[in-house]
C-alpha cells in the first residue's frame, strides 16, 4: 500500500503553505489546467499514530471496519485482507459491521481498490438505505495540525467551484459522477471539521473559515450556490441526498458561528425559488403516480370481474378439466396424465442402501440388512423426450469428464434440469377413482374377517366350492388399462430396481421383479420416515419433490402387477400370507423373523392378482379392494404387536410379554385385564414407526385425505393414526374383535423355537428400531489425532505413517492409500476404504481422513470427491491439512452430513462435485 508515501504528504503539508503544497500536487500530476482535485482525498489520510489521536486498535479496528464493508468475511479472509503488522481479531463465523459502527465507513477508505470501492458502497448504501456522509475524523495531533488547512485553502476551494460548475452547466464532456462524488466528500470533511472546532473553541479562535469561502461570492458562482443548482440535475439523482445534507451542515455551521439555533434557515434568497420550484415539480410527478396507480386498479378489477362471471357461466367446463397437468422439462409442452396417454415420467435413482441396517429374501428380516431405496429429484418428462435425451447423451459427450461423472453403460445420466444423479425413471400412473355403491354395508355385513380369509384361501387353491359365487360377487369387471408407453416404462423401472438391488443381469421374466419393486417401495418409505425423528408431522412436513417421487413409486409397485406374470403374482401372495392364519403353510419364517411392514405392502399390493381370471383381466372393485387392505392390515398389525412383545431386551417387560401372550392364547381373562401398562405402553411405542409408514402407504395408494391432526401432531398419538387407518383407538382390541381368527395364528406361534429365544430375551431386533446414524465423534478433533497415532496398520510390519481413516458408518479405523492394505472386490484390487464400503454401506461409503482433517464420499469403486470435515477452528472456519488452529466438533455440519447419508444423498453430491471440478485425469478413487 502508500501508507509510507501518504506519510510523507502529511508531513509535507504540515509544513508548507497550503496553497503552494496543492500546487505542486497539481502539477506534479499534470491536474494544473483541469482541477480535478480528486486525488486531494487522499492527501489528508489521518488514521496514523502519531500524526492523529488515534492507537494501533483503532487504525485495526478502521481496516476491518471498511474490509467487513465490502461483505461479511470469514477469518482468514480478513486477516489476509489487512495490512502486515496488524494485531488479529476474534470472533466466530462470518464477520459483520455492527450497526453502531457504520457511521465509520469512508466510500473513499485509501487502502481499496477501485473494485473494492465499488462494492463496498454498493453493499453500504443497501444496508444502510441513504448517501453515505463521510465519516467524523479524529484530531491531528498537534505537530500536524494545519494539515486541515488543505481544506479552506483558495486553490482547493478554487477547484471545488469549478467542478461543480461544469455540473451546474451540464458539459457533460468535462465532468463525471465519480468527480463530483469526490467534490461532495471534500465538501463534508471540510464541513465536520469546521463544525468540530466551533463546538470546541470559541468563533474568534477558530481560523478554519471553509464555509464563509465556500459561500461567498465570486462573480455570482458560490460552492454554496452552485449545489443548490446541481439538485436539479438529472444524471446526479443519486447525489441528491448527500447535497440535502451538505446544505444542512452549512446551517448548521452557520448557527454555530452566529451562535443561534440551528433550526434557522439560511438567508441565502437565491436558493429559495429553485427549492420551491423542485417541490412543486416533486409533488406533481407523485400525484399523476397515485392517479396512474387508482387507473390500473381499476382496469384490474374490472378484469377480475369478466374472468369470474366466464367462470361462473361455463362452471361445467371447469368441473370436467383434467386434474393432473403437468409440463414436462425438455419440450415445455404440458399433457395430462392418463392410463391410456403417452407416458409422462419422473427422474429417480434407484441405489442399493444399508442406512436401516439392524445388524434378499421373500421375507425381508427386521434387520432390514440391504434394501433398495429409490428417490426422485421430481422433475417431469414425457417418456419419449426422455428416450430421446439418452440417446443423445450417450452419443454426443466429453468421455474424459463425464464418464468420471455418471456411468452411460450403467444406465445413468443427470438430471437435465438440476443436474441430480440418476439412473431410471418412474412412469407416473394416475390414481384410480374410488366408488362405492350402495351395497358397500351390507357387503361390509357380510364379509366378516373369517369368511374373508375362508374366501382367500379357497380362491389360492383354486377351489370351485360354495364360496366362488360370494367371490365372483365383490369383482369388478372393469379392468384398468395402460397405454403401451406406461407399460413399456413400467417394464424399464422394474429392470432398474431388479437389476441394481440384486446387482444382477436385468431379466424381466424374473420371478424375483415384482418382489423387488414391492420392496423398494416399502423401504423408501420406511427410509423416508425420518420425520418421526426431527420431531414433525407425518403429512405436510415432506418437500414437493419426496411427496411427487413416493406417490410415483407407489403407484408404479401398485402397477407390476399388469406387467409380471400373474401365476407367479399368486404364488408369491399365497407365500406371504402363509405366515398369517389364511393359511398353513410349512417353511415359513417365525413371527419374529419377519420385517411386517414389507409383508403388509407386499400383501396389499399383490392381492388384486387373485382376481385374475384365465379368460378376462378382472381386478377388485372398489368395496372389495377396501376390505382386503382393512383385513390384511389388522392381522399384520397384529402380528406386529407381538413382534414387539417377543423381542423386548428388559427383563421385567419379557417377562410380563411372556404372561400376556399366555393369557391373549388360553384367553383365561378378559382384554382389558391383559393390557398392563408398561406392556401397553411398550407396544404402543414400537408399533408407531409402523403405523407412520402404513399411513404414507395407504395415503399415496388410494388417495384418501389423512385427518388434520397428522398435519400438525409430531409423533407420540396413535389416536389419529388409527382413526385414519381404521383401526380402533385401543389397538389390543384387535384381539378381542378377532378372537376367533387369532387363536391358530397364536398356537401355531407358540411352537416356534425362535418365540421362544425371543421371550428369554436372546434376539437383538427391538422395537422401536434404532434409527442409524452416524458414529459419535469427540468434541475436540486432538483426540482424533491421538487416536490416529496409535494406529498401526494390521497388514504392515514397518513402522511407516499411514493415512489413518475412520467410517463415519460404522466406527471401523483404516488403512487407505496404501498397498499393504489392498483386497479383491470383484476379481479387482481396491483399497481398503473401498472394500469396507462395499459390505458396510452396500457400496457408499462416508469416510474421515484424520490427519488430512477432509471428508471423503464413496460411490462404487471409481467415483468419489472430497467434502469439509464438520470441525471448525475458533473464528468458525475448517482447517483442511491441519495448519494448526484447534477444531473443535460442528454440531450443525454433523448434523447435515448425517442427513446427506440418511437420505440417499451422497451420489448426488458426488456427482455435483466432479461436474463443478472440470479434473483431465481422474483420481483413482478404487485404490483409496
Amino acid at each position: 500500500m502508500y501508507d509510507k508515501d501518504i506519510l510523507m504528504l502529511q508531513i509535507a503539508a504540515s509544513k508548507m503553505e497550503p496553497n503552494h503544497f496543492l500546487m505542486l500536487i497539481l502539477l506534479r500530476f499534470e491536474l494544473f489546467d483541469f482541477f480535478n482535485g480528486s486525488h486531494s482525498g487522499k492527501d489528508q489520510e489521518r488514521y496514523v499514530p502519531g500524526i492523529s489521536q488515534v492507537t494501533k486498535e483503532d487504525v485495526t479496528m478502521r481496516e476491518v471496519i471498511h474490509l467487513l464493508c465490502i461483505e461479511p468475511m470469514a477469518h482468514s479472509s480478513l486477516v489476509k485482507g489487512l495490512p502486515e503488522n496488524k494485531p488479529g481479531v476474534s470472533g466466530h463465523g462470518l464477520y459483520e459491521v455492527k450497526k453502531e459502527r457504520l457511521e465509520e465507513f469512508n466510500p473513499f477508505f485509501y487502502h481499496y481498490s477501485r473494485s473494492q470501492h465499488s462494492k463496498a458502497e454498493e453493499s453500504q448504501k443497501k444496508r444502510r438505505g441513504q448517501e453515505l456522509r463521510p465519516p467524523v475524523p479524529p484530531a491531528f495531533c498537534p505537530d500536524f495540525a494545519s494539515v486541515v488547512r488543505l481544506l479552506c485553502c483558495d486553490i482547493i476551494i478554487h477547484i471545488l467551484r469549478r467542478v461543480l460548475q461544469r455540473a451546474a452547466e451540464e458539459k457533460t464532456t468535462q465532468w463525471t459522477e465519480a468527480m463530483i462524488q469526490r467534490a461532495l466528500h471534500l465538501i463534508g470533511q471540510a464541513l465536520l471539521e469546521e463544525k468540530i472546532q466551533l463546538e470546541d473553541r470559541t468563533v474568534d479562535e477558530v481560523t478554519f473559515d471553509f464555509s464563509l469561502k465556500a459561500i461567498g461570492s465570486e462573480h455570482g458562482k458560490s460552492v454554496f450556490l452552485l449545489l443548490s443548482k446541481i439538485k436539479a440535475v438529472p444524471s446526479l439523482e443519486a447525489q441528491k441526498d448527500m447535497i440535502k445534507w451538505l446544505l444542512q451542515m452549512f446551517e448548521i455551521v452557520k448557527c454555530l458561528r452566529e451562535k443561534s439555533s440551528p433550526a434557522a434557515s439560511m438567508s441565502v434568497e437565491t436558493a429559495k425559488p429553485e427549492e420551491n420550484i423542485q417541490d412543486k415539480e416533486k409533488a406533481e410527478r407523485k400525484r399523476k403516480a397515485e392517479a396512474a396507480k387508482l387507473h390500473r386498479q381499476k382496469i384490474m378489477a374490472q378484469m377480475s370481474a369478466m374472468q369470474k362471471n366466464f367462470i361462473e357461466s361455463n362452471k361445467m367446463l371447469y368441473d370436467n378439466m383434467p386434474e393432473e397437468v403437468l409440463t414436462c422439462i425438455l419440450c415445455q409442452e404440458e399433457q395430462e396424465v392418463t392410463t391410456h396417454a403417452p407416458a409422462m415420467v419422473l427422474t429417480a435413482c434407484v441405489q442399493r442402501s444399508t442406512v436401516l441396517t439392524q445388524c434378499r429374501p421373500l421375507f425381508m428380516p427386521p434387520e432390514l440388512a440391504v434394501g433398495t431405496h429409490t428417490g426422485s429429484c421430481g422433475h417431469v418428462m414425457h417418456a419419449t423426450c426422455w428416450q430421446y435425451f439418452e440417446a443423445v447423451q450417450n452419443t454426443t459427450r466429453n468421455r474424459l469428464h463425464a464418464e468420471l461423472i455418471f456411468d452411460l453403460e450403467n444406465g445413468e445420466y443427470l438430471c437435465p434440469l438440476c443436474k441430480s444423479l440418476c439412473n431410471t425413471v418412474v412412469p407416473l400412473i394416475p390414481l384410480a377413482q374410488l366408488t362405492f355403491n350402495e351395497n358397500a354395508e351390507l357387503i361390509g355385513q357380510h364379509l366378516t374377517m373369517p369368511r374373508w380369509i375362508q374366501v382367500m384361501g379357497a380362491r389360492i387353491n383354486g377351489l370351485k366350492s360354495e364360496v366362488q359365487p360370494d367371490f365372483r360377487s365383490i369383482l369388478s369387471y372393469g379392468v384398468q388399462e395402460f397405454s403401451d408407453s406406461i407399460s413399456d416404462m413400467i417394464a424399464v423401472c422394474a429392470t432398474t430396481v431388479y437389476r441394481v438391488g440384486l446387482q444382477t443381469p436385468p431379466n424381466e421374466l424374473c420371478p424375483r421383479v415384482p418382489l423387488m419393486t414391492w420392496n423398494t417401495c416399502a423401504f423408501t418409505i420406511q427410509a423416508i420416515n425420518i420425520l418421526q425423528e426431527e420431531d414433525k408431522p407425518l403429512f405436510g412436513s415432506l418437500q414437493n419433490r419426496q411427496l411427487a417421487g413416493l406417490k410415483a413409486i407407489v403407484q408404479f409397485a401398485a402397477a407390476q402387477r399388469i406387467k409380471s406374470s400373474q401365476a407367479v403374482i399368486q404364488r408369491h401372495f399365497a407365500d406371504l400370507l402363509g405366515l398369517l392364519p389364511a393359511m398353513s403353510r410349512k417353511n415359513t419364517p417365525s413371527i419374529v423373523e419377519v420385517d411386517f411392514f414389507h409383508l403388509l405392502v407386499g400383501l396389499v399390493l399383490s392381492v388384486p392378482s387373485l382376481y385374475q381370471e384365465e379368460t378376462v383381466d378382472l381386478q377388485p372393485s372398489a368395496v372389495s379392494a377396501a376390505y382386503n387392505h382393512l383385513y390384511i392390515l389388522h392381522l399384520v398389525t397384529m402380528a406386529h404387536m407381538l413382534q414387539v412383545l417377543f423381542t423386548s431386551t428388559d427383563t421385567e417387560e419379557a417377562k410380563a410379554a411372556a404372561e400376556w401372550y399366555a393369557m391373549v392364547s388360553q384367553y383365561t381373562k378378559p382384554m382389558p385385564e391383559m393390557c398392563g401398562s408398561a406392556v401397553a405402553e411398550r407396544v404402543k411405542r414400537g408399533i408407531e414407526p409402523f403405523l407412520r409408514c402404513a399411513a404414507l402407504f395407504f395415503n399415496c395408494l388410494t388417495g384418501v385425505h389423512p385427518p388434520e391432526e397428522l398435519f400438525t401432531t409430531a409423533q407420540g398419538q396413535l389416536e389419529p393414526l388409527c382413526s385414519y387407518l381404521a383401526l380402533p383407538p385401543n389397538v389390543f382390541q384387535l384381539f378381542h374383535e378377532h378372537r376367533d381368527t387369532v387363536t391358530p395364528l397364536l398356537q401355531r406361534w407358540s411352537d416356534s423355537p425362535v418365540v421362544s429365544k425371543a421371550l428369554k430375551g436372546k434376539l437383538h431386533t427391538v422395537y422401536p428400531r434404532r434409527r442409524n446414524r452416524l458414529i459419535d465423534l469427540p468434541e475436540d478433533y486432538s483426540a482424533l489425532l491421538n487416536q490416529a497415532s496409535h494406529f498401526r496398520c494390521p497388514k504392515s510390519t514397518d513402522d511407516e505413517r499411514k493415512h489413518p481413516t475412520l467410517c463415519l458408518c460404522c466406527g471401523a479405523m483404516l488403512c487407505s492409500l496404501s498397498s499393504c492394505c489392498l483386497s479383491q472386490v470383484d476379481g479387482e484390487d481396491v483399497g481398503a476404504c473401498t472394500a469396507h464400503a462395499a459390505t458396510c454401506g452396500a457400496g457408499v461409503g462416508m469416510f474421515l481422513r484424520i490427519r488430512e482433517c477432509e471428508i471423503v464420499l464413496r460411490a462404487s469403486k471409481t467415483r468419489g470427491s472430497t467434502y469439509p470435515a464438520p470441525y471448525l477452528d475458533d473464528y468458525g472456519e475448517t482447517d483442511p491439512h491441519l495448519r494448526g488452529n484447534p477444531l473443535h466438533l460442528c454440531p450443525e455440519r454433523y448434523r447435515k452430513l448425517k442427513q446427506l447419508w440418511q437420505q440417499h444423498c451422497i451420489l448426488e453430491e458426488i456427482a455435483r462435485s466432479l461436474e463443478v471440478v472440470n479434473v483431465m485425469f481422474a483420481f483413482e478413487w478404487q485404490m483409496l
